[in-house]
């Protein structure tokens, strides 16, 4: 079995999805796990047309408790197949399945990534049908009733696979493409708003993926995959040396970041020169601030590594001394969030749960210097789990981590 896509669920299990063979000599077959917080395996449901290869590439909840997960049908060793949509209930059992793409004997159509926003699914996919025609990324969008609403076609990205997607703080989405990568933002509806290429800090850019797109927590965007060159300063030993035609470049796979603003602004990009290949699959921003990045190293080992967050970024000699605590912690009605400034400033106080969504927005405006005090209600729909309360001023950030019991 193959692990795909993972989504942590609020009462910290997770859920899986991926693909495998549930026994010797069957199809490849399309699976989710459940994981129970301790590690151990809640259930396995797989999801097969008998005689053709099924995969799940990405897996997102759903308000009820279930699942929607998106991924590919009907493959052969010929055709690649069909994108492929399901949703299931709290516990696997399946409430239906879509099918997208065109019906050939080369076919190469698949759902990449797919999450719940606006009431709707939205689902990165590759391939084309009769009306979304140019072979490439497609976003399409179905309600959770499993009705095809609209897709978006974008001609400048023909042939141009799919990365990742991740929401945006304006109600719209943003993806990444695998191949050159570009970094994409629309609105709620598909329509785009803002796109860049990606630019390697070094090498030709001819030689790079993306694979990893998330949102941060001042709405900004960060980026992971791999890039195709390291300058002659990395380290490298003297056989290394010796065996390098060009002298200025060595020619290996390094981890890759990159950050953007919410207008979509390059802040920096930045690439893991180790001298042998590394790719970072995965990168996500962490409350405490700085990054993590998962991926592979040398081609086999498990990689992660740990960013310190940004310097000489909003950290002026000036800035106000911010103070903040909350209580009770844990709660299971109201929490209570004081914050002290040592002189008036512009701040934003906001609760995000732990994959980094924002859960609400409680202050954004201007405070006078002193103590301030404000509530979080959780309302019905929020459900038990850890929380992250978080506060931005002009020049530092604090955050608290809270637990709310139901």
């Amino acid at each position: 079995m193959f692990g795909q896509d993972g989504v942590v669920l609020p009462d910290g299990s997770m859920a899986i999805t991926g693909y495998g063979q549930s026994q010797y000599g069957s199809s490849r077959e399309l699976f989710i796990m459940k994981i129970n917080q301790d590690g151990s395996s809640a259930w396995t449901k797989v999801y097969d047309y008998p005689d053709t290869k099924e995969a799940g590439y990405g897996i997102t909840c759903l308000p009820d408790g279930g699942f929607a997960v998106c991924g590919r049908v009907h493959g052969t060793g010929i055709s690649w197949g069909q994108a492929w949509i399901l949703r299931t209930d709290a516990y696997g059992d399946t409430l239906w399945t879509r099918e997208w793409g065109r019906i050939s004997s080369n076919s190469t159509d698949y759902g990449k990534s797919i999450l719940y926003e606006n009431d709707m699914l939205c689902v990165l996919a590759n391939g084309a049908d009769d009306t979304l025609t140019t072979y490439g990324s497609h976003l399409l969008f179905y309600d959770l009733d499993g009705n095809y609403l609209y897709g978006s076609d974008y001609p400048n990205l023909y042939l141009y696979e799919p990365g990742d997607l991740c929401e945006a703080s304006d109600g719209g989405v943003t993806f990444v493409t695998e191949t050159l990568p570009v970094i994409w933002h629309t609105d709620q509806f598909g329509e785009t708003l803002w796109w860049h290429n990606i630019p390697e800090p070094f090498g030709s850019g001819t030689n790079h993926e993306g694979f990893c797109i998330r949102r941060t927590m001042d709405s900004g965007f960060v980026f992971s995959g791999w890039g195709g060159e390291t300058p002659e300063w990395d380290k490298r030993s003297s056989t290394e040396l010796y065996n390098t035609e060009n002298n200025h470049t060595y020619d290996t796979q390094d981890g890759w970041l990159a950050r953007y603003d919410s207008d979509g602004e390059l802040l920096w990009t930045f690439q893991n020169c180790t001298g042998t290949t590394n790719h970072f699959y995965s990168v996500v921003q962490l409350p405490e601030g700085g990054y993590i990045a998962g991926g592979t190293y040398a081609g086999s080992g498990g990689y992660l590594v740990r960013y310190a967050p940004e310097t000489g970024i909003g950290h002026e000699e000036s800035s106000p001394v911010v103070v903040m605590d909350v209580s009770p912690n844990p709660f299971s009605s109201s929490l209570s969030i004081s914050f002290e400034v040592s002189e008036p400033d512009l701040v934003e106080l906001s609760i995000y749960d732990l994959s980094g969504r924002l859960v609400e927005n409680l202050i954004s405006g201007s405070v006078s210097s002193g103590e301030h005090l404000s509530a979080w209600n959780p309302g019905g729909s929020v459900p038990a789990g850890c929380y992250i309360a978080k506060l931005i001023t002009s020049g530092e950030s604090r955050y608290v981590r809270c637990v709310y019991l139901k």
